[in-house]
Order: C-alpha cells, then sequence, then structure tokens
C-alpha cells in the first residue's frame, strides 16, 4: 500500500491553491482532504469560510455538493457539475489515475488556512 501526503496553503492573493497527484497508472484510490489550520487575520465573520474538496478525478469534474449562496456557484447544471465555486466531494474512492486537491480560504484579506492531501492506493 501506498500512502502519500502534501500540503496545500491558501490566503491572498487568490485564497485558492490547487493541487493534483498523478499515480502513475490507473490503480482503485481511496483519496480525502482536511483543514488543519484555520487563521482569522482579522475578523473572522459571515464573509470568511473555508472549503477542501476533490473537483476533479482523472480530469473529469465530480459531481456537486453545496451550491448557492454568498460563496459558492449557482444550483443550474452545466455538463452535469455545475458551476466551478460549488463544493465538490471532500472525499473519494474512485478507479483512476489522477485526483485534483482545491482548497479555498473565502474573503481570504482576513483568512489564512492549511490543509492537507491524502491519497492511499494498493501501487
Amino acid at each position: 500500500m501506498a500512502i502519500i501526503v502534501r500540503e496545500l496553503y491558501a490566503r491572498s492573493p487568490t485564497g485558492t491553491s490547487t493541487l493534483t497527484i498523478n499515480l502513475g497508472a490507473a490503480t482503485t484510490f481511496l483519496a480525502w482532504g482536511i483543514v488543519s489550520v484555520i487563521d482569522s487575520l482579522s475578523d473572522f465573520d459571515r464573509d470568511n469560510a473555508v472549503v477542501m474538496d476533490i473537483p476533479l478525478v482523472n480530469l473529469v469534474y465530480q459531481p456537486r455538493r453545496l451550491y448557492g449562496g454568498d460563496h459558492f456557484g449557482p444550483g443550474a447544471l452545466v455538463d452535469g457539475h455545475g458551476d466551478i465555486r460549488n463544493v465538490f466531494p471532500g472525499a473519494v474512492w474512485r478507479f483512476g489515475h489522477s485526483v485534483t486537491f482545491r482548497l479555498r480560504a473565502f474573503h481570504s484579506d482576513d483568512l489564512a488556512c492549511l490543509g492537507y492531501c491524502i491519497v492511499m492506493t494498493d501501487l
């Protein structure tokens, strides 16, 4: 069994970080992301949010999990996944060769966050 662990850090100016882990060959894997630190640099209030999700597996968008409101995209579906601003799964069990993680700090002028991307495979 192989375990891959990588860090993602999100802060100004974009508030978004992504990481694609290429497994080198198609295999069954379990992947999940976890937020380990949320640092309020000013006022932690209504305009702040943190999301760690997995928008892509094998370069294919995953089904959305949350949408709408002040932070996420609209609910209308486009190609089955909806707006890129929507929230995608935080964990997946799939067969494939790559997985893309995304960490977002909303209103990143006063918020920073750190997370971990973890993949377990039988390679």
